[in-house]
C-alpha cells in the first residue's frame, strides 16, 4: 500500500468537512526536442495553444487568454520557471508531484508555495481582483471557482495535447466548466460560452465512515439509507457501553452546512431550482433538516453545536462515536493505527442514500482545481499548459497515488483500486457526486444558512421555521444580486 503521506500532508483540515490518453503530451515533445539537440523557442512555438492567436486545434478559442482578459507577451516559447500557489495538506503532495515526476517531465522548474486554507482564498482573490502575475497557476477549492472562473484562462487553449475526457470523471470535468453544465446560469454568467477553465487535482468527495465492530455487535448489516443509519445508532447508543451511535458536526456556519449538505440532496433534493429559487423549504426539505436536527441529534454526543471536524475524528478515532460523514483525508488518518484506536473497525463506504423525500444518493463533491492565471505571460500560460498536462497525465497520477493523493481518472483508480481500502467508496461516490452551488454568492449564503442549521440543532427554531427563514435570506441575496430580473 502506497503511503498516505506525512501528517501534515494528510491534515486537511478544511476537507475534514474537492480526449486522447495521457501519453500525448507536450513534455514527451520536449524530451525529444531536447534528445535530438534542437529545443529552442522556434522548435517549440507549435507544442501548445496561444500566442499572437496561434489556436491550440482543441475546439476552443485560441491562445492569448481568450475573453481579453490576457496581458500576455505573445511570445512564442513556454517559460523554465513557474509559480503556483497552493493549499497546505493537498498542496504538499502536488508540491511533491511537481518536484518527483512533474519538472523532469517538462523541463519546468515549478515553485509551489503552501498557504492554509483561509489565507489561500485571500491571496487568491487578492491575486486575481487585482489582476496581479504573482503566480501562474492557482488552486481554488471548488466552492470558489464561481467567483475566480472569469480571471482563470480557458485550460484547452494552452494544453500542449488534448484534455484526456475519457479518462477524467465527469463531474471532475463539469466542476472545473464555467458555465456549470447542468446548472443554473448565473446573471454574470449570461451568454458565455461553457469552457473548461480549470483542473481538478484533488478528486475528493464525502465518504461515510461507520465503526463495523458495533454494527456486527448489534447485528445490522452496513447501511444503504439514512434510516438504516437512525436504526443501527440507536441500538448502539442502547447497547454498546460509552458509544453514541452518531456525531454531528455542528459548529455554527460552514461546519454545519457542510455537515448537512448531502443529507439535504438526499432527502430534500438539490437546494435550488433552475431559476434559482430555493427548494429545501418544501416538505422534503424540512424533513431533512428534522431528522438531522432531532433524530440524529438524539444519538450524537452531547455539544454537538460546538463540534467542528476535530471533535468528529476525535469521536470516530476513539470509538465514542459509531458513525459520520467523513473526507478522504480523514481516511487516512482513522485508519492509521498511530492515530487511531479504532482504526481496525472503521469501515468507509458511499454516502448513504436518502429515506425518503428525494431518495437520492448526493455525497457531496470537494474537489480542488488548479486554473491559469489570466493577468501572466503567454510564456507562463503555455509552461503552466504544460505542467497541468503532464500532472494529470496516467504516468503523474499513478506517482500521486504512490505519495498519497486522491486521483479522479479512471484508469488510475482501475489500476490502483488495492492502494487505499476507502477507493472503491471514492471512485463510486466521485461519479454520482453533487457540486455546492455553482454561484459566486455560495460562500455568503451557505454560512448563513449554516449559522441557521446551528440554530435548529440548538433547538432555537423549528426545522419548518429554519427552512423558512434560510429561503427568505437567500433569495433575498439572490434577488438583490439581479437573479430573479
Amino acid at each position: 500500500m502506497p503511503s498516505t503521506g506525512s501528517g501534515a500532508e494528510r491534515e486537511q483540515s478544511a476537507r475534514t468537512d474537492s480526449e486522447s490518453g495521457g501519453s500525448n503530451r507536450a513534455i514527451t515533445r520536449r524530451r525529444y526536442l531536447t534528445a535530438t539537440g534542437i529545443v529552442g523557442a522556434t522548435a517549440l512555438a507549435g507544442c501548445s495553444g496561444g500566442g499572437d492567436g496561434g489556436g491550440g486545434g482543441n475546439g476552443e478559442s485560441g491562445g492569448g487568454g481568450g475573453d481579453g482578459a490576457s496581458t500576455g507577451t505573445g511570445s512564442n516559447s513556454a517559460a523554465t520557471e513557474l509559480s503556483v500557489a497552493a493549499v497546505e495538506g493537498s498542496g504538499r503532495l502536488f508540491k511533491r508531484l511537481m518536484d518527483e515526476y512533474v519538472s523532469d517531465d517538462t523541463g519546468i522548474d515549478v515553485s509551489v508555495q503552501l498557504f492554509p486554507y483561509a489565507n489561500l482564498f485571500e491571496k487568491t482573490n487578492s491575486i486575481l481582483s487585482t489582476q496581479s502575475d504573482a503566480y501562474d497557476i492557482m488552486f481554488m477549492d471548488d466552492p470558489w471557482f464561481p467567483q475566480f472562473a472569469a480571471n482563470v484562462d480557458p485550460l484547452l487553449d494552452w494544453l500542449p495535447g488534448e484534455l484526456p475526457r475519457d479518462q477524467i470523471i465527469e463531474n471532475c470535468v463539469e466542476i472545473a466548466t464555467w458555465p456549470t453544465p447542468n446548472a443554473p446560469t448565473v446573471p454574470s454568467a449570461e451568454g458565455l460560452d461553457q469552457k473548461v477553465r480549470g483542473q481538478v487535482i484533488v478528486g475528493n468527495t464525502q465518504l461515510y465512515a461507520y465503526n463495523s465492530a458495533y454494527y456486527d455487535q448489534v447485528g445490522a448489516d452496513a447501511p444503504e439509507t439514512w434510516a438504516d443509519v437512525l436504526e443501527a445508532g440507536q441500538q448502539i447508543s442502547e447497547q454498546v457501553d460509552g458509544a453514541n451511535g452518531y456525531i454531528i458536526r455542528g459548529k455554527r456556519g460552514n461546519p454545519a452546512m457542510a455537515n448537512f449538505f448531502s443529507l439535504g440532496n438526499a432527502v430534500g433534493g438539490t437546494m435550488f431550482d433552475e431559476n434559482w429559487r430555493y427548494k429545501w423549504d418544501g416538505d422534503d426539505g424540512t424533513e431533512a433538516v428534522r431528522f438531522w436536527a432531532e433524530d440524529l441529534k438524539s444519538i450524537s454526543p452531547d455539544g454537538v453545536t460546538s463540534f467542528d471536524s476535530d471533535a468528529v475524528l476525535n469521536g470516530l478515532g476513539s470509538g465514542s462515536a459509531a458513525q459520520a460523514p467523513a473526507w478522504p483525508s480523514a481516511a487516512s488518518l482513522l485508519l492509521d493505527p498511530d492515530e487511531s484506536q479504532e482504526a481496525n473497525n472503521l469501515e468507509f463506504i458511499p454516502i448513504p442514500k436518502g429515506h425518503t423525500g428525494a431518495e437520492r444518493q448526493a455525497p457531496t463533491q470537494g474537489n480542488w482545481i488548479m486554473g491559469i492565471n489570466s493577468f501572466v505571460t503567454d510564456a507562463k500560460k503555455k509552461a503552466a499548459g504544460e505542467v497541468i498536462q503532464s500532472a494529470i497525465s496516467a504516468e503523474a497520477q499513478s506517482k500521486y497515488v504512490e505519495l498519497g493523493g486522491v486521483p479522479f481518472r479512471h484508469d488510475t483508480f482501475e489500476d490502483h483500486m488495492d492502494a487505499q481500502t476507502w477507493f472503491p467508496a471514492l471512485y463510486e461516490s466521485l461519479q454520482n457526486a453533487q457540486w455546492r452551488p455553482r454561484t459566486p454568492l455560495y460562500s455568503e449564503f451557505g454560512v448563513n444558512h449554516g449559522q441557521l442549521l446551528n440554530t435548529a440543532l440548538a433547538g432555537d427554531i423549528s426545522p419548518s421555521e429554519m427552512t423558512s427563514q434560510a429561503k427568505e435570506q437567500i433569495e433575498s441575496t439572490l434577488q438583490t444580486a439581479g437573479y430573479y430580473s
